[in-house]
């Protein structure tokens, strides 16, 4: 598994913080909802300016270039499966 797989595995585990469960409890998958891929490219690009919006269901998710995870605006969790060759 390459570091920017996990990258979506973070984020459910942070919208499953949020609700109170463990990740295979949610009422949905991930991909439902926003391209893993396309965040999995993101994750990968050598550069750390962008950020990612999504809604599933009750919640907005937002993710950073820097490996910030929020949900519904608090700040939940960080990935550090991103590329990078420098220190964050």
């Amino acid at each position: 598994m390459t570091p920017t797989d996990d990258i979506a595995l973070n984020i459910v585990r942070a919208i499953a913080a949020v609700e109170g469960v463990e990740p295979h409890e949610l009422g949905f998958s991930l991909h439902e909802h926003v391209s893993t891929d396309a965040v999995r490219s993101l994750a990968a690009m050598d550069s750390d300016d962008w950020e990612l919006s999504f809604e599933v269901p009750d919640h907005t998710v937002t993710v950073d270039g820097r490996g910030a995870i929020s949900v519904d605006g608090d700040l939940v969790g960080r990935s550090e499966a991103l590329r990078s060759d420098e220190p964050r």
